[in-house]
């Protein structure tokens, strides 16, 4: 491996005088605007994620880029490579995780209850897993709400950095017996069984996390960009005069960039095209754009390079760990209902960017990068201060994670035990309930025969509705949303067990309104009871849930649109007795669901006395 080929040496002549890339700090700025505009406004920009797949592909193209001309020089160091990686990632990823642990210690406790096994998973490199692991869990999901949520980029990022050198040097030597660039065909191989991976998963109803968070089916965007760096390695261009063929090169971009954009603002993570090759196609869009910047003949790469983009681009590491915990600590004291919200939050995502590089450049070079002469004295010395400050709050991060449970064991073997129990005595007694619900008719005022579907708020309640409303049928689950809520209502239409009734708990765990497809889903639930049958909808309440008004608006303006539809008002009872919640804020304890039951009795009572008494002429209270 150590003997350069002829070839070699040529292309070492060629890329002394032709190793800087313009641009690619401006494709950084289009990635982080994306991904900062989706954090910040996921109905209005429910694409911008793919402002990550961005990243991989220039995370996998400059690492293979600047690597491969070290191999090819001679000068690689695995010990000056992982060296390199560390100064540049973990000092500002260290810092961002204990000052925002410092001010979520008196701010918000019960958030970093338990932050320490993330903090592990984030700092290891393995924290997508370990998100994995927990959606996997209903009940650890629910209890770890995390500020940190958007770290799992850096596990994928930290993985592949680990494996890297391994792949180099397989490609090495893939390339020294078949030719210079057959290493980057085989990372093209790899990427395209990579890009397959995801599809076929997503055929076989793997959960859609999964898909997005896994190693294995984001690799793809590491791979493509990793063998344009090899080939870029050998293949340095000078600048030449190609004005015909610029002319189409910028064209082209123009249509690249029109189509991130469009992905940005129509490509919903939800739209099941997104997992069936979309991905896959974009970050094929997204290598070409590379292509295109670097490209020595042409000037994409000055154009990007613009102050503005160039800023952004280069800080755009620091950007993408400030802005979740930012917009989560907003979002946490209700400031992100502040008429200056949104210019706000992106102001400080900024300010505490450039103080963190600051930071990371003070402790990887052992100097202030600010002078103590002249007018820079004010600028080192807000810099000192406010050092102290972060410092002083870091320590108490330090202190929250040092005293931080290795989980939320309370809350979770709480509900645990409770749901647990209930779901095995719903299955039994939902079997006795309908039998003896077919035997009974309603007339005047009848409480049997009900058909309640719910999710795991109804469930923690189920023992105590049977109690208030004998006879009746309830089929509710832990995770189920609105979806789940029509799959199940045309389950027991096709069934016959739809009654006059129906009681419906949806929407703690998800939206059931705010965007067409939620709407949709709702609608469609509704279409399946049809006009007939009263429906008694339960409404929301979790204080962190950010769907919670929304879904309420929705229930109230369906009430006042159908006139078979009314509004269990669960959430203007429990607001004024939070004592009668678990831990979590959201579930009912023993008291809460005996009020809970009596809510639902009371409610379904008083409607139909009303509507008995209408048919009979005497009119209602209002």
């Amino acid at each position: 491996m150590k003997n350069l080929n002829a070839d070699f040496e040529y292309t070492i002549n060629r890329y002394r005088s032709y190793h800087h890339l313009s641009g690619l700090d401006g494709l950084r700025a289009i990635a982080i605007i994306g991904i900062t505009l989706f954090h910040m406004f996921p109905d209005t920009v429910p694409g911008g994620y793919m402002g990550v797949n961005l990243f991989f592909v220039l995370t996998g193209f400059l690492l293979a880029y600047s690597t491969g001309r070290e191999w090819v020089a001679g000068r690689f160091s695995l010990i000056n490579y992982y060296v390199k990686r560390i100064k540049r990632i973990y000092p500002s990823l260290i810092l961002m995780l204990l000052v925002s642990t410092g001010v979520l210690y008196f701010y918000a406790p019960d958030v970093i209850a338990a932050v320490r096994p993330e903090i592990q998973s984030i700092l290891l490199g393995y924290n997508n897993w370990w998100q994995l692991d927990q959606h996997t869990d209903y009940f650890t999901r629910i209890a770890n709400a995390s500020p940190f949520t958007h770290l799992w980029f850096m596990g994928i990022e930290l993985q592949w950095y680990a494996l890297w050198p391994v792949v180099m040097l397989i490609c090495a030597a893939v390339s020294s017996i078949l030719g210079q660039r057959t290493g980057a065909d085989v990372l093209v191989v790899a990427g395209l069984i990579s890009a397959g991976i995801m599809p076929v998963m997503f055929a076989d109803g793997v959960d859609i996390t999964r898909l997005y968070y896994g190693t294995d089916t984001r690799l793809f965007a590491l791979l493509l960009g990793a063998a344009m760096g090899l080939v870029k390695v050998y293949s340095i261009q000078k600048p030449s005069n190609r004005s015909g063929s610029n002319a189409i090169g910028y064209c082209l971009f123009t249509i690249l960039l029109g189509i991130t954009i469009a992905s940005y603002v129509y490509l919903d993570g939800q739209n099941s095209l997104v997992y069936q090759g979309a991905m896959a196609i974009m970050s094929v869009v997204f290598c070409l754009m590379v292509g295109l910047v670097i490209d020595n003949g042409m000037q994409l790469g000055q154009i990007l390079d613009n102050p503005l983009l160039q800023w952004i681009g280069k800080r755009s590491y620091g950007i993408f760990l400030w802005q979740y915990p930012v917009i989560f600590f907003f979002s946490h004291m209700g400031w992100d209902k502040l008429e200056y919200c949104y210019v706000l939050e992106p102001l400080l995502i900024c300010v505490l960017t450039i103080w963190s590089d600051a930071v990371s450049e003070t402790i990887t070079s052992l100097r202030i990068p600010y002078s103590w002469q002249g007018l820079a004295k004010a600028k080192c010395a807000v810099f000192l201060l406010v050092t102290l400050v972060g410092c002083s709050i870091a320590a108490f991060g330090f202190k929250g994670v040092a005293e931080s449970a290795a989980a939320k064991t309370d809350v979770i073997s709480e509900l645990q035990t409770r749901l647990q129990r209930e779901a095995e005595e719903q299955e039994a007694a939902n079997k006795a309930a309908y039998e003896q619900a077919k035997k009974q008719q309603m007339a005047q005022i009848d409480l049997r025969g009900i058909i309640c579907i719910g999710d795991s708020v109804m469930l923690g309640s189920s023992s105590a509705i049977r109690s208030a409303l004998p006879g009746c049928y309830i089929d509710a689950a832990v995770s189920r949303y609105v979806g789940d809520g029509v799959e199940i209502a045309k389950q027991l239409a096709e069934q016959g067990k739809l009654g006059n009734v129906v009681v419906v708990s949806l929407g703690t765990n998800g939206p059931i309104a705010g965007a067409p497809r939620y709407e949709e889903q709702t609608q469609a639930l509704l279409k399946i009871l049809g006009p007939e049958r009263q429906i008694f909808w339960v409404n929301v309440y979790g204080p962190h849930l950010k769907w919670q008004n929304t879904n309420n608006e929705y229930i109230a303006r369906m009430a006042k649109e159908h006139a078979n539809i009314h509004v269990v008002n669960w959430y203007g009872l429990i607001s004024q007795h939070p004592e009668w919640l678990v831990k979590d804020g959201i579930h009912p304890n023993d008291v809460g669901v005996a009020q809970y039951a009596k809510l639902l009795r009371d409610q379904i009572s008083e409607t139909l006395a009303e509507q008995q008494l209408s048919t009979m002429g005497y009119k209602g209270k209002n």
